[in-house]
């Protein structure tokens, strides 16, 4: 079987202006391999030898399986100064960049939809008038040889409101001392940080900058597959600003693992890489319904040493689910996650019929002071109904407190001990409940994010 390789394209490196290799995080040069089905045991000894898996940066660790790597380009051989001994503000392995305050109120996302004008090819209007709105974004890190911000990498981003915010990836601006924006017309500025995801992969800056135009936000939700979309960011960085790209929708709710956590993407095939990370996947209705994220690469080498790969297969984050964190971090200076701290399984027929029980999702462990100890549960109780809906799985219902709001309220109806119950909880933030729980040890932890 094999398997795919997915890592983060937002990281562009260029060894003349970078004497530090980038941080892991960064996204970087990543080149993913894998190793392929090999037919026969000639084929075997002739080409795995030819596979290889090189981390250039020291600092870097692989990842437990062998399936998802990072990869760095060799760098030209350019002597390269002591790492940084700059101590951080007390945010580990995270942008060095002290975040600024929370906003405390939503900004105005006043992004207007692009004048169609020429509907046999509408990418014309939609270029010329969102690239505006894309920047590249710049990462410097501090070199204490030349005790200044260098430009370590690059990536992408749009802005999402006249007032200054831009989204982008969290792995765009990992380890960044400095944060600088650069517009469509070459202008750069200094950003701030606003704040992080690494979960989620979502980072929200700001700049200091009047007269910005911004996108058009869209329903990723009513993304279809076939769909032709628009892809705008900067690959390489500085030399190919701006570049657009054109493809269709492969698929969507794509469930990929990348770095440990595993998100929803809308899967593409308008090219995409180092650089592009953070910057807009655009409809044909010129609003934005994903921020790439990531793409794959299939790996080898043929008899001349030339390394050759797939392509075509990238993925975006649905802009809903960007949105919903850019606004809590935009609001509060974190994510505030949704959930009922219970651990949940789901009650199979099989099973079921065996211990004369109905088919639902069984409470394995209760945490104490969570909405679901306030509301009455208790391990050994199995959720026949959700808001009405029964015959919900483990999955589905995971899914469905994802898509809440903290202080949204959850109707439960269950079963225990031969009799049915109903109840009403509010999901609070996870983040400030505690993890002591009833009923033993949790058979699979469920945290709603």
């Amino acid at each position: 079987m094999e398997y795919p390789n997915y890592y983060y394209d937002g990281y562009n490196s260029n060894p003349q202006q970078n004497p530090k290799p980038p941080k892991r995080g960064i996204g970087g040069y990543v080149v993913t391999a894998i190793v392929f089905t090999l037919v026969g045991a000639l084929l075997s000894a002739i080409l795995l030898p030819k596979l290889n898996i090189v981390y250039t940066d020291t600092n870097l660790k692989p990842h437990d399986t062998p399936y998802f790597q990072e990869f760095l380009p060799t760098p030209e051989a350019t002597p390269a100064p002591e790492q940084s001994t700059r101590p951080d503000t007390g945010i580990a392995s995270d942008p060095s960049v002290t975040p600024i305050p929370p906003a405390g109120k939503l900004p105005v996302f006043d992004g207007v939809a692009p004048q169609i004008t020429d509907n046999a090819n509408p990418i014309l209007d939609i270029v010329d008038q969102i690239s505006e709105s894309v920047v590249g974004i710049i990462n410097y890190g501090y070199s204490e040889e030349y005790s200044r911000d260098l430009e370590f990498g690059s990536g992408s981003g749009f802005v999402i409101s006249s007032e200054g915010y831009i989204l982008t990836n969290a792995h765009v601006v990992d380890g960044a001392t400095k944060l600088g924006v650069m517009f469509v017309d070459g202008e750069e500025c200094e950003a701030q940080l606003v704040g992080f995801d690494n979960s989620s992969d979502v980072a929200v800056i700001k700049v200091d900058k009047k007269g910005l135009k911004a996108v058009k936000l869209g329903d990723s939700d009513s993304a279809r597959v076939g769909e032709f979309v628009i892809a705008i960011g900067d690959p390489t960085g500085r030399e190919l600003a701006g570049t657009t790209t054109f493809g269709i929708i492969s698929a969507t709710a794509r469930s990929v693992n990348i770095d440990g956590v595993t998100n929803d993407y809308i899967q593409t095939d308008a090219a995409v890489n180092p650089g592009n990370s953070g910057g807009p996947l655009i409809n044909m209705n010129g609003e934005v319904i994903g921020m790439v994220s990531a793409k794959t690469v299939t790996a080898s080498y043929d008899e001349y040493g030339n390394a050759i790969g797939a392509e075509g297969i990238g993925f975006a984050l649905p802009i809903d689910q960007a949105m919903r964190v850019a606004s809590t971090l935009i609001l509060e200076g974190r994510v505030l996650r949704p959930g009922i701290r219970i651990s949940v399984l789901t009650r199979s027929e099989m099973y079921a019929e065996k211990y004369d029980t109905p088919v639902g999702i069984l409470i394995s462990t209760v945490t104490k002071a969570g909405p679901g100890h306030k509301a009455g549960l208790k391990p050994n109780d199995i959720i026949v109904e959700v808001n009405g809906t029964a015959g919900l799985s483990q999955e589905e219902f995971v899914a469905l407190i994802k898509g809440m709001l903290v202080g949204d309220k959850l109707t439960l109806k269950y079963w225990r001990a031969g009799e049915y119950y109903e109840t009403e909880l509010v999901l609070a933030d996870l983040n400030s409940l505690g993890s002591q729980t009833v009923g033993g040890e949790a058979d699979y932890n469920f945290y709603g994010d």
